[in-house]
């Protein structure tokens, strides 16, 4: 069923701990891992208060340390893809938003994925609203079945159990 299986990082433990659930659910089911870090546009910022050298950095030097960045988190996971025996390709993707950068990754003709297996790294739902969730994103937007992976050893704070409110009836 799940042949071709999506698996984003952002180089965070949660990332690489749910990489590694996703390689042993592809070689349980004989599936390819196609593994993808994306990385924001590069933006030179000007403000009154900071001087800027722009030949201090430029978008070849940027594109350089990304990519650098991008093979040391891809890294991983294709090293323990091949340790488990896991087919696995990797793509580093240029997008200003992670999630769109994730569910075009797998649309893609060139990588089609038929699961996207993402990380949630649980910071709440005001975090969650505020900030937004590029995991909420991601289900939001794809039409591709999206599995969340959630560590199983991280303990929540328990959720208060509602008090009835006696009737005055």
């Amino acid at each position: 069923m799940f042949k071709r299986i999506l698996v984003p990082t952002d180089g965070s433990l949660l990332a690489e701990h749910s990489a590694r659930a996703a390689i042993e659910l592809a070689r349980f089911l004989d599936a390819t891992i196609i593994a993808v870090y994306a990385y924001p546009t590069f933006r030179v910022m000007v403000t009154e208060q900071f001087v800027f050298a722009p030949q201090s950095i430029s978008p070849a030097v940027y594109a350089k340390a990304q990519q650098k960045i991008a093979k040391k988190y891809l890294g991983l996971i294709e090293k323990a893809a091949t340790a488990a025996g896991v087919r696995c390709t990797s793509r580093a993707v240029e997008n200003d938003n992670a999630a769109v950068a994730i569910v075009e990754t797998a649309s893609s003709p060139e990588t089609p994925c038929d699961l996207i297996f993402i990380g949630a790294h649980g910071r709440g739902l005001f975090s969650q609203v505020l900030l937004g969730s590029v995991t909420t994103k991601v289900q939001a937007m794809c039409a591709i079945p999206v599995l969340v992976y959630r560590e199983p050893n991280v303990k929540k704070a328990p959720v208060k159990a509602r008090t009835r409110r006696k009737s005055h009836a």
